[in-house]
């Protein structure tokens, strides 16, 4: 296995995140800390102090844990957080079938792969977590996978039954769940590790289960050996352990939008755009039939848009103390939660998360936090062994291949160094005609009769040349055509659907081809690598 690196300058990244991770002066007053400075960073472990109940946090962390079978190793994790000392590497993804897509397993590498060096480095433990958003409504997400069908890549969608505007954490996995789960076994070819990879996930998802149950357990069943907590917020005991920043989301409600607003404001003022619209409400409301709506306001007033529900300031703040199961952070609101609930010196970021962490600065001081480090995650792609064996058939850099396929096409065909045929055989008739021409005098000064025969097979030889030249131009043709058709599958294989391959690929397929272990493997590779730029996982 060999890692190469990329710059995000030649990728398709926004600008922002482009200056986050090679020029990040231009960033500095969005974020406390520099991720790629050691300077900073050693201050930050210095400074940071976690003004939470530690003992608490062990106790709904091993509640919360063993949902999802964790194994021993997670448990010692857990319990290594009761050191004053401990500080927890985070990351989050929504809950996915079958889990997701690469850039999952790449956040989750991230942060172990962090937690480690760190640990190492500055002689004080540190703890992996993997924040399950397990409050988001997003079902048309969630429910879609891609595989890789011979060389296109195909998207399988669930049509698991819900609700719209029901938590996807909660949605059962019903009878329609075994059909899916038929198709996705098919479209993943046989291999070696099938047997194996269908006992992981057939123990994980199975019709009864949720979303979260299923993901959660799928998740432990790969990473538990490395001590990845989950952690999440859709739970009572969780919930009421993150009461207050819910409650001083109401408090605070002017202050929060202002300091939101005015944080955008100066992101578009360098040139970029705002990842996150800015509303007065951070909050939503779980109705009876446990749907996820969007709390609104009105100067002081708060309500449900649509239904006949109303509160003041004083009445919302009472009803979140009695009842904050009842209510769902939004995405500005939800990272507070986490470094309310965790010693959450770090957050593992993809590149959109990134963009609006840099518009939340502020709120860390308007409630009496630490804005954690923003680590970008690993970004890959996975070069295969039989994309390798002809990628240098081709006279194309890998991320050259981010391009339109009619542009790539052109592109190729204007470099290829296709020789001149026609003056080939303009030469070739010129030089046999010059040369003839002596040889049908004598033979003429022999035998005047045998000059029309002579001649004859002058203009058959020719006439072979012309085939000749027709057979190698369909040759031509020919290795064009191989080469055009290399061309699209070494494309659809990096940038699927013209996208980066981890936001577009299951990671079930890739282990489904190369073994359990694959991320193993990949973990131990990437030590000595940071994520400031894009990788290629030559397998």
């Amino acid at each position: 296995m060999n890692i190469f690196s990329t710059p995000f300058s030649h990728l398709p990244f926004s600008g922002l995140f482009k200056d986050y991770t090679s020029n990040f002066s231009r960033l500095a007053d969005f974020f406390d800390t520099n991720p790629f400075s050691e300077t900073e960073t050693v201050k930050k472990l210095e400074e940071y102090s976690f003004p939470g109940d530690r003992k608490e946090v062990i106790r709904i962390l091993t509640d919360f844990n063993r949902q999802f079978d964790a194994n021993d190793q997670v448990f010692q994790s857990i319990e290594k957080l009761e050191d004053e000392k401990c500080l927890a590497v985070v990351t989050g993804q929504q809950l996915t079938i079958y889990g997701g897509p690469l850039f999952t397993i790449l956040k989750i590498i991230t942060a172990i792969h962090q937690a480690d060096i760190w640990e190492k480095k500055y002689g004080r433990p540190f703890v992996p977590v993997f924040w399950m958003a397990d409050e988001d409504h997003d079902f048309d997400e969630a429910a879609a996978i891609g595989l890789f069908d011979r060389d296109e890549i195909k998207t399988m969608t669930i049509d698991a039954e819900h609700v719209n505007h029901q938590r996807v954490s909660e949605i059962i996995l019903g009878d329609r769940f075994e059909a899916f789960r038929n198709e996705i076994r098919h479209l993943l070819a046989e291999t070696d590790f099938s047997g194996r990879l269908w006992e992981i996930l057939d123990d994980t998802y199975k019709k009864g289960s949720t979303f979260s149950e299923a993901f959660g357990k799928l998740i432990l069943k790969i990473f538990g050996k490395h001590g990845l907590i989950l952690a999440g917020t859709n739970s009572e005991v969780s919930k009421r352990a993150v009461t207050e920043p819910l409650i001083q989301s109401v408090e605070k409600a002017s202050e929060i939008f202002d300091a939101l607003n005015t944080r955008s404001e100066k992101l578009n003022v360098k040139g970029y755009h705002r990842q996150v619209y800015v509303q007065i409400s951070n909050l939503f409301w779980i109705d009876d039939d446990k749907n996820r709506e969007k709390i609104a306001n009105s100067g002081h007033r708060w309500h449900i848009e649509g239904k006949d529900i109303y509160w003041d300031d004083a009445d919302l703040i009472n009803e979140i103390n009695k009842n904050p199961q009842r209510f769902s952070p939004n995405v500005f609101l939800r990272p507070l939660t986490q470094s309310w609930l965790l010693p959450c010196i770090a957050y593992v970021a993809g590149p959109s998360e990134v963009a609006y962490y840099a518009q939340m600065k502020d709120l860390y001081s308007l409630f009496d936090l630490k804005m954690p480090i923003i680590l970008p995650r690993f970004s890959a792609a996975i070069v295969e062994s039989g994309i390798e064996r002809i990628i240098d058939k081709l006279p194309f850099e890998k991320y050259e291949y981010n391009q339109r396929i009619e542009d790539l096409e052109s592109v190729y065909i204007s470099r290829a160094d296709t020789p001149d045929i026609e003056s080939i055989f303009t030469i070739w008739k010129k030089t046999a005609g010059e040369c003839s021409e002596g040889s049908i005098r004598a033979i003429t000064e022999i035998d005047p009769t045998l000059k029309g025969s002579a001649e004859k097979a002058i203009t058959s030889y020719f006439n072979e040349l012309d085939k000749l030249k027709g057979k190698v131009y369909r040759s031509l043709k020919e290795q064009d055509k191989t080469q055009l058709n290399r061309l699209r599958r070494i494309q659809n294989s990096l940038f699927p659907n013209g996208n980066l391959q981890d936001r577009e690929v299951a990671f079930i397929y890739f282990m489904n081809k190369y073994g359990i272990d694959i991320w193993d493997n990949i973990l131990r590779q990437l030590a000595g690598h940071t994520p400031d730029s894009h990788k290629w996982i030559h397998l």
